[in-house]
This record gives C-alpha cells, structure tokens and sequence, in this order.
C-alpha cells in the first residue's frame, strides 16, 4: 500500500535540508507560511494535507510539530512523526530579539547549534542556504507565533513517533519526553545527531519514516473495518 508523507519543517526553514529524505520516501515538502499564530498557520497548511491520499502520515519538525498538531486535530492523519519537537516551544525573549536584530552571522551561528559535529562545513552552509532561502521576517513570525501557542492533546492521537537527536541543544529532551506522553507515542533517540537529525543521519531517520509508514497503514486499514 502506498504511503503518502507531508513534511512541515521548523521555524525559519525553507524545507531545502528534508530535500534528500523527503526524496527517498516521495515526501511532499511544506513550509511553514507566515501567520500571526499556530492555528492560521496550520489553517494554511491543512488543504495540502487533507488532498494527499490515505494512509498518510504528517511530520512535523521542531516548530513546525505544533502546526501538526493542529492539523491532526481538524484533518485525518494515519501516523504522527515528530522531530526535534516538544509539547510546545519555548522561545525566549533574548533569542527572539536576537533574530529581530538580525546580525550578520545569525544564520551561521543558528547552522552550528543545530548540529551535532560542528566541524562539518558543509552541512553548515546547506542550514545557512536554507534560512536564507525562507527569509528573517517569515523567521520571526514563525517563532512570534510559536512563542504565544499553547498546545493541547489530541483526543484520540495516532501512531506517533517522536524523533530526538540525543545531543539536540535547541529543545530539551524532557520537553521532547512529555511530547511523546502527551500524544501516546514512542521516544525514538537518533545517535550522532542534534537539532536535524535527518540531515545528520538521514539513512535511520528514513527507518524510522518507514516504519511510521507502515504503522499508519495498518491503522489506516483497521479503521476502516470499524
């Protein structure tokens, strides 16, 4: 049975780092449009999800996990994936200002907290090219309307799986454990890997997509015996 995925990256992302998974698995890439809150961005969003075919399974990557949580709330999803998420983000007020500033070595500084071995250039340049492609105002009204969300659990969740690079400094892992208890899933720890674990190990984040896959499937089917 074929799996459709929608992908939702984080605040600020353009979707260029999900490119190689998401072509792997035939992933539709969406980012996040600006809005001045969660639910009118997910409201964005929801059409593009709710056209793919069944089974389909939503991942939402950091910030972008809080726009997928709307959207599982008001639109059919078969499985969850959630990727360096928590129940939430915070986002402090320093860092905000920080983005609202808009130094010049911004977007190089974010590339290497995202990461795990900061040594690698490379990977550096593709996070920069990728901030750079959404844009710092689009930035800024992610996480402005992030920083006031208030998430709520989902009534009856799907399979869900969160995903946690185990040296991810951006959001910590007991906000990453309460999201897996809030929506009833299963905490995944991606080794050697910070804040995009499917850029820094793409080949075991693809596993895992797998298997959501195939979990969704099976719930997709199950229900519709019911």
């Amino acid at each position: 049975m074929k799996v459709s995925f929608a992908v939702i990256p984080g605040a600020g992302s353009a979707g260029l780092t999900w490119r190689p998974v998401a072509g792997r698995i035939g992933a539709r890439v969406l980012p996040m449009p600006p809005g001045e809150s969660v639910f009118e961005i997910a409201a964005s969003l929801q059409p593009e999800v709710a056209a793919l075919p069944r089974p389909r399974v939503l991942v939402g990557t950091s910030a972008g996990g809080m726009a997928a949580i709307e959207i599982a709330r008001r639109t059919t999803v078969d499985a969850l994936v959630f990727v360096a998420a928590g129940f939430g983000i915070t986002v402090g007020e320093a860092a905000l200002q920080w983005l609202i500033d808009y130094p010049p070595d911004l977007h190089a500084k974010l590339a290497r907290v995202c990461l795990h071995d900061r040594s690698d250039l490379e990977r550096q340049r593709l996070i920069v090219e990728d901030y750079e492609a959404c844009g710092q105002p689009d930035h800024v009204a992610h996480l402005t309307a992030v920083a006031a969300y208030r998430p709520e659990p989902l009534l009856d969740p799907p399979p869900t799986l969160v995903l946690w690079g185990a040296h991810d400094r951006a959001i910590p892992l007991e906000d990453q454990v309460e999201l897996a208890k809030r929506m009833a899933g299963v905490l995944v720890p991606i080794a050697d890997a910070a804040h995009v674990p499917f850029l820094e190990q793409p080949d075991v984040v693809t596993g895992w997509l797998e298997l959501a896959g195939r979990l969704g499937a099976r719930a997709s089917a199950e229900n519709s015996l019911l």
